[in-house]
């Protein structure tokens, strides 16, 4: 039986609602910073796992092709929100989420490669300027407008970039491809044919998944806004990400990209 990592925000319940329908399948549900050890240490086969987590532990795991969590231009839950203008947050408090690796590294990008700040990243969030926040915590701060500001990160990563932005991977553990290939190989078919028809009909999915604060239509309109593709063009992006991090200290060098290709 493989174990699936299971990230528990809104952005994949389309792919899981129907990875869930089939047998044979654990689901270990939990945030993105859990499931990357998880994976790292092996209580986890296959799991969307923050991109972040790939570049410092290439050598661990496989990317299944074709399939993401990404941004083409707007992502609506990888936010930071403030009521301050950004222009002033140099040197100011700015809170970082312990629920995801990724999106504080590409924050980190944005304040010293692109808007060439200096800024006093915390982990305390009950004394900070700005927040940084992810998933579904984000989300309802989004549509909820409860900041005066909000930067949507993937967005700001499209406006200096021209890119798309790569948040998570769907990584499988070489381990578990050596020991468990025969389902891998039928978990990958599987999962890239829900990845086809996971947006066929969201408005059905509707009745199955409950955001309290949110409306359907607000719901509805953030899963249209996820990307689940891996293109070219979101390669290119998800190395330039890499490039960054690498630059900045945050990954030791810019990893190869190995696929698990059958």
């Amino acid at each position: 039986m493989l174990n699936i990592g299971e990230i528990s925000y809104a952005n994949v319940f389309p792919i899981f609602n129907m990875l869930k329908r089939y047998e044979g399948l654990k689901f270990i549900s939990a945030f993105p910073s859990f499931l990357n050890r998880a994976v790292r240490e092996g209580g986890v086969d296959v799991t969307p796992c923050s991109s972040i987590e790939y570049a410092r532990n290439s050598n661990n795991y496989l990317i299944i092709p074709n399939i993401s969590i990404s941004s083409k231009i707007k992502v609506k839950s990888v936010c930071l929100f403030s009521n301050y203008d950004i222009g002033y947050l140099s040197h100011k408090n700015i809170f970082l989420t312990s629920e995801s690796g990724t999106s504080v590294v590409l924050l980190k990008i944005l304040f010293k490669k692109f808007y060439q700040m200096k800024a006093n990243f915390t982990i305390d969030e009950n004394n900070a300027d700005a927040y940084l926040y992810i998933g579904d915590k984000a989300l309802f701060q989004y549509y909820k407008k409860g900041f005066k500001y909000v930067y949507d990160l993937g967005e700001q990563w499209n406006n200096f970039t021209g890119l798309p932005f790569v948040y998570a991977l769907w990584l499988v553990t070489k381990e578990a491809v050596n020991t468990k290939r025969d389902e891998m190989i039928e978990f990958k078919k599987l999962l890239l044919k829900i990845k086809e028809d996971s947006k066929q009909n969201l408005s059905s999915l509707i009745d199955h998944y409950y955001f309290k604060g949110l409306t359907s239509y607000q719901i509805i309109d953030y899963w249209e806004t996820i990307d689940y593709s891996l293109t070219d063009t979101h390669i290119a992006g998800l190395k330039e990400f890499y490039r960054l991090a690498n630059e900045i200290g945050e990954i030791k060098s810019v990893p190869e990209l190995s696929f698990f290709l059958d």
